[in-house]
């Protein structure tokens, strides 16, 4: 796996077509070309940088609220005892996040604009944002999993979730990135 250093220079350009980019609204479509995964994965993404996490938070909590595990709309492997527990512990979670864990990310990054942070040991740059599209370029190698059947069953709901997609993406694994007609080499 090959990976881009960003330089200081490269990461304020970034940062300043991002700027350049983000509507009134504070939300901009961000395209991240060739970014590679610690798996190795190689993708092409479209991402909505500026989204609402927390919009997207209340109505996943709504959905898993009313959501009929007994409905042939999807379907599950788990059992329906683990569905439901999972999908109790799902919504639990958001409603009564863990405080230590998010202090800890809030005062990990420093956020330049909506969307884009820099971590503060590490100086990398990240872009984070909802991802409305992933092209697979090359596959990447991932190992295997031994979850237990709870947390496998709140994976399977968690699928159906809007705040799943919501990622982020750090520049030193990106081959290019557009926003608003900019186009950053990296």
């Amino acid at each position: 796996m090959e990976s881009t250093q960003v330089t200081k220079s490269t990461a304020l350009d970034v940062v300043v077509a991002l700027k350049k980019a983000t509507s009134k609204t504070n939300v901009t479509f961000v395209s991240i070309r060739k970014y590679t995964n610690k798996y190795g994965e190689i993708a092409n993404h479209l991402i909505n940088v500026g989204a609402s996490y927390s919009k997207a938070k209340e109505r996943d909590i709504e959905f898993l609220k009313h959501l009929d595990l007994d409905s042939n709309e999807f379907e599950f492997k788990s059992a329906k005892a683990l569905l439901i527990e999972a999908k109790q512990a799902l919504i639990e979670s958001f409603e009564n996040p863990n405080e230590n864990r998010s202090q800890g990310q809030i005062e990990a990054y420093t956020a330049i604009v909506d969307g884009v942070k820099v971590h503060n040991e590490s100086g990398k740059v990240y872009v984070y944002g909802y991802r409305q599209n992933k092209t697979i370029l090359q596959d990447g190698v991932y190992p295997v999993v031994k979850s237990r059947p709870l947390t496998i069953a709140k994976d399977e709901i968690r699928k159906l979730l809007r705040t799943s997609k919501y990622t982020q993406y750090v520049l030193d694994n990106v081959g290019e990135i557009r926003a608003n007609g900019e186009t950053l080499e990296l």
